[in-house]
């Protein structure tokens, strides 16, 4: 079972490399680099819509040891553009040589 799960991974992988433009990498209710949980009472405002591109060379805001999450930098740089404390309806897709994060701000 995981070697099929494995070969099906690798040949989406392979099949994208060739596409150009933006695909979806995942989607996901919610995401945080600063929040591993919230209180039950937590009543969140939902913001604006954020979107925030994060690039192969780009500066990384989290890492400091030269290992660099593409996902976590963007998630990252679309919380601080936003001050949200979390997004909620997210969607990550790769863009080029890039990762963009699109979801709505709650604070």
């Amino acid at each position: 079972m995981k070697a099929a799960i494995l070969l099906v991974v690798t040949s989406l992988a392979v099949a994208s490399v060739g596409c150009a433009g933006r695909y979806t990498i995942l989607t996901v209710p919610a995401i945080s680099m600063t929040t591993a949980s919230l209180d039950p009472s937590y009543r969140p405002t939902p913001g604006a819509r954020v979107e925030a591109k994060f690039c192969d060379g780009d500066d990384p805001i989290l890492s400091k040891d030269g290992h660099v999450g593409l996902i976590d930098e963007a998630v990252m740089k679309a919380q601080q553009q936003s001050g949200a404390a979390y997004l909620s309806d997210v969607v990550i897709a790769r863009e080029d040589e890039c990762v963009v994060v699109t979801g709505t701000a709650m604070r």
